[in-house]
């Protein structure tokens, strides 16, 4: 019942009870495969966790250390949780969402990120159980949450889609991110 709680919080996004608010960054760490199509890597959730087996961009809590700028956020999250070392260039977008049982609203910033070196591999942290890089919208449909299909959508597959999310009233400067996908192929 809990998991259904923390859900229904998330999607509704109930302010009413907020707390507290804090920001969040994710990476939506991108590279080419050996046909040149693009992929993001995508993490599951450990089973123990309060989000037993969805999946997720790498992301966490800017909240320490006090100060830290969101891109750090980004890139010391993302090192944690997949061992990899990234510097995030663009901010895709952002989405509120509740937690803490409707106390906290968090505010998350999507960078697009590359890898510092792509030969790098993928070591999960207890946090996660498993990690997929996937190449099509339709792959995720039935994995991420609605804000994070959006997202994905941004990134992989702006150019071909079957499937259409409309922009939230974050989106932050497009062009950037396209100008980069352009520059890495």
């Amino acid at each position: 019942m809990k998991y259904i709680n923390t859900l229904k919080e998330s999607i509704i996004g109930d302010t009413s009870r907020v707390e507290k608010r804090i920001n969040a960054a994710a990476g939506v760490i991108m590279r080419y495969d050996e046909n040149n199509r693009k992929q993001i890597l995508l993490l599951q959730r450990a089973k123990e966790d309060h989000w037993p087996n969805f999946w997720e961009f790498p992301r966490g809590k800017c909240d320490k250390p006090v100060g830290e700028s969101l891109t750090k956020c980004a890139a010391r999250e993302i090192k944690e949780e997949s061992g990899l070392d990234v510097e995030p260039v663009a901010l895709i977008d952002t989405f509120d969402y509740t937690a803490e049982e409707g106390k906290r609203l968090t505010t998350c910033h999507n960078f697009l990120c590359r890898m510092k070196n792509p030969e790098q591999k993928v070591k999960l942290s207890k946090e996660h159980q498993d990690y997929k890089w996937v190449s099509e919208v339709g792959e995720v449909e039935m994995l991420l949450l609605p804000e994070q299909k959006k997202t994905v959508e941004k990134v992989l597959n702006s150019d071909r889609s079957i499937s259409s999310y409309p922009d939230n009233d974050f989106t932050v400067n497009n062009s950037m991110v396209e100008n980069y996908l352009k520059k890495i192929q």
